[in-house]
């Protein structure tokens, strides 16, 4: 098969579509990967072909710091996703008298919208199951908001009319103007849909993770954590180093995407001060040099989670999927400071499945999360539930399935 990866967001949204194109390369299908130019030189280093539909300028704007914040619900999509439709639209338009399989991140997008309306068959990936409506399990923050004492048909009712309220807010706010008018323009308007026509769907999650609702499409296969890893030496030496002078560390990430890190690292540090534990701060351009004069404290631009976690007490981050499934891999305690997006939701089930808290960024202060830290990880010790979902995530091939679900999906509609 010639099999069309579309995929934007950041690098944790990108890893494992990179390591699904690689898996099916080496089973011989053609893999192209459409993507914003941030994402070129990761993709081309893993053999796979490019083609960009979004430039670096318009990577930055989608993901700036005012972007990442929690009130912020336009810049994202404006100056980063609306713009590479077009693109991604005429991009698989022209391999629509091809044998192709078109795989894509979310459904908005042009890759999957002239999939549809070209008859290219397409599957749906899904890496965190926040964006999967439900009614009798919505997602937080939105379940946090409903109180208990509602009956429950009453809160399916209001659900789905704010599902539709939500699509009209959209397709008439500023921000969306553009893209609503591109798609007109290319005849593929936007209409409210409430079922994809997705071949098949892939949720890269466990079952125990995702706690699959009744309401879930029955077609949506849950295959677990894709795991992605990249692999540094030299981060590896320095890691290394450092632990051997001060001992097994706790690590504070705020993501790939987040670029001003100095309220975590700056209460962070004083977190490792007062507990009298080592602390490794990773990425950021901002808030590095609050650690500079500390002598518990390392800040590293990248780590290799995959590497690093085994090795650390635990994980203080922002609750996106990739770090959370690799520190439920390293059976280590997490407490995840959520911004937006999936990190609520994953939060959330962390916290249900006994594998850590959540504290929210307005509360992320050293008076209050210290002795939640250190609460944390004493119970970790003989933490029955870290041990029961580390060895369940060490022994799944999510990829391997995904890739084995993908070329069955192909040869169902007579694909090769």
């Amino acid at each position: 098969m010639t099999i069309i990866i579309y995929a934007l967001g950041t690098g944790g949204d990108i890893d494992p579509m990179v390591g699904v194109g690689i898996e099916l390369q080496r089973r011989g299908h053609a893999v192209t990967f459409l993507s914003n130019d941030y994402f070129k030189p990761r993709i081309l280093a893993a053999g796979l072909e490019f083609v960009s539909v979004g430039t670096l300028e318009q990577y930055h704007k989608g993901n700036s710091a005012e972007a990442w914040e929690r009130t912020n619900h336009t810049d994202n999509f404006e100056h980063y996703h609306a713009p590479a439709f077009e693109s991604a639209f005429e991009y698989v338009k022209n391999l629509a008298d091809k044998n192709v399989l078109v795989l894509a991140l979310g459904e908005e997008n042009g890759a999957r919208v002239a999939a549809e309306k070209f008859n290219i068959p397409f599957v749906k990936v899904i890496l965190s199951p926040n964006i999967i409506f439900s009614v009798y399990n919505p997602p937080a923050p939105m379940s946090w908001a409903i109180p208990k004492k509602i009956p429950r048909f009453i809160v399916r009712f209001l659900l789905r009319r704010n599902r539709k309220t939500r699509f009209k807010v959209f397709c008439n706010a500023p921000h969306t103007a553009e893209y609503i008018a591109t798609r007109k323009r290319l005849q593929c308007p936007l209409i409210f849909q409430t079922e994809s026509n997705a071949i098949l769907q892939i949720g890269f999650f466990p079952e125990w993770f995702g706690m699959r609702a009744k309401d879930w499409p029955v077609e949506l296969k849950l295959v677990g954590f894709p795991l992605q890893n990249r692999a540094s030496e030299n981060m590896r030496r320095e890691l290394d180093e450092f632990i051997a002078q001060k001992g097994a560390p706790l690590i504070f990430t705020s993501g790939t995407g987040v670029k001003d890190t100095a309220d975590l690292f700056e209460e962070g540090r004083k977190m490792c001060e007062q507990l009298h534990v080592p602390g490794v701060f990773v990425g950021g351009n901002t808030g590095a040099e609050l650690l500079k004069d500390s002598a518990l404290c390392l800040h590293m631009d990248y780590i290799d989670f995959g590497y690093a976690l085994p090795k650390a007490l635990a994980i203080i981050h922002h609750g996106g999927m990739g770090t959370t499934a690799q520190a439920i891999k390293a059976g280590i305690p997490q407490l995840i400071r959520p911004l937006k997006y999936d990190q609520p939701d994953n939060a959330d089930r962390i916290y249900k499945l006994g594998l850590g808290t959540y504290v929210m960024p307005e509360k992320f202060k050293v008076e209050q999360v210290a002795p939640i830290l250190s609460n944390m990880l004493q119970k970790a010790k003989n933490s029955k539930a870290l041990k029961h979902y580390a060895a369940d995530v060490n022994n799944s091939s999510a990829i391997i399935y995904a890739c084995d679900l993908i070329e069955q999906a192909g040869k169902t509609v007579g694909m090769k």
